[in-house]
């Protein structure tokens, strides 16, 4: 009797992406879509500790389809939504 086969789990793996003046309006859409990461880019963006979207880092986790992707990635997530 045969065994079953298991399929493996895609393999998890990172990717940072930075803010450049060609997804600047990608990740700025980003950060709009998610309320407490906009609030938090305005509060140091006051503080004067944030120099704006040019300092922003993004690191995506998980399989290489997802990363892949891209900044778009982060759109397909369900943004907690403002009331």
């Amino acid at each position: 009797m045969e065994e079953p086969t298991q399929t493996p789990a895609p393999a998890i793996r990172s990717r940072t992406i930075r803010c450049t003046p060609d997804n600047a309006p990608e990740m700025q859409r980003m950060v709009k879509a998610w309320p407490e990461l906009h609030g938090l880019v305005e509060r140091l963006q006051a503080q004067v500790l944030f120099p704006g979207l040019r300092g922003l880092t993004l690191t995506l986790t998980g399989p290489e389809e997802f990363l892949a992707k891209g900044v778009a990635a982060v759109s397909e997530l369900d943004a907690p939504k403002r009331d």
